[in-house]
């Protein structure tokens, strides 16, 4: 757990100026983060789309899913499979998990 705090603190970009108290991820970082979540067995209930404005702030995408089981390589899958479609673009993954 202690690398997924190393990888928030390192590859994510807080989200508190929008109230909320977790981190956006850029679309290229995705997989290693679905990767270390898997091994870390990290259960993934969905996630929001952001992108920046031309400040620089998080505005969201209006872009989620969310996973309602509690198979962590189902949850992933979903998460992957949603993610795909906006691989390449200029975003940020916000993970609930």
């Amino acid at each position: 757990m202690n690398r997924i705090l190393d990888l928030c603190s390192h590859l994510g970009e807080s989200l508190r100026g929008n109230g909320i108290e977790n981190f956006a991820f850029p679309m290229r970082e995705v997989d290693s983060i679905l990767e270390l979540y898997k091994t870390n067995r990290v259960l993934i209930l969905g996630g929001d789309i952001y992108i920046k404005n031309l400040s620089e702030n998080f505005v969201p995408f209006y872009e989620n899913w969310f996973y309602e089981g509690n198979n962590v390589e189902d949850s992933i899958i979903k998460a992957q499979d949603y993610i795909r479609m906006f691989k390449g673009k200029d975003l940020y993954v916000c993970f609930v998990a």
